[in-house]
């Protein structure tokens, strides 16, 4: 019979080793691709058996979405602690800094989730996540723009098409950061900042 003691470090393990094969499987994504990133190339990666993958993740999709839950988990951490006492007026800048400071703290995450979004499908042939998957935050950041035009700090736009396109440069930004680690982020965001509060002030 196990004590308590033991449990405890049993569990401990375990949750070590699935944090280990996670790391692994994001490692793989990035510098393989998605589809070349198999139970295998995690197990070598990880320097065990295929069994032991299969052990705390029976399939490859077991994995990507316990990673796809992990890296979202870290980014709604990260965006509600820099943004949680944002104003509507200072938000555009905020949410652009806080997502462009995400990219540089946690870029191989990034990389990794945007190979998963391209590439990851299911047996219809249709991709796993989509559109849906951001859907609850562009409703926050229209929120926040609909908040600012009605108190008179924000000028006359749609904050949906707003939100849409705040969102789509950042996606942009991302795809600029794969083809070139190098990229100077601070500046990029800089100017994306910019060019989005001249496009929310009122005039």
């Amino acid at each position: 019979m196990r004590t308590k003691g033991t449990a405890g470090r049993s569990t401990f393990t375990q949750r070590k080793r699935r944090d280990q094969l996670m790391d692994c499987m994001v490692d793989a994504i990035v510098e393989v691709g998605f589809d070349r990133a198999s139970v295998g190339e995690v197990a070598r990666r990880a320097g065990v058996s295929k069994g032991v993958v299969t052990y705390h993740f029976p399939a490859k999709d077991d994995l990507i979405y316990e990673v796809v839950a992990q890296i979202f988990d870290s980014i709604k951490a990260f965006l509600e602690e820099r943004l949680g006492g944002t104003s509507p007026e200072r938000f555009v800048a905020d949410y652009i800094s806080a997502w462009v400071d995400y990219y540089r703290a946690h870029t191989r995450y990034m990389l990794a989730i945007r190979e998963i979004w391209s590439n990851f499908r299911g047996e219809d042939g249709e991709l796993r996540f989509g559109g849906q998957a951001v859907a609850g935050e562009l409703a926050i950041v229209q929120h926040v723009l609909e908040l600012g035009q009605a108190n008179g700090s924000l000028g006359g736009f749609s904050a949906r098409v707003m939100a849409v396109s705040i969102k789509a440069a950042l996606d942009a930004l991302l795809a600029q950061l794969a083809d070139d680690p190098e990229l100077d982020l601070e500046a990029y965001g800089a100017e994306l900042v910019c060019l989005f509060e001249r496009a929310t002030r009122k005039t």
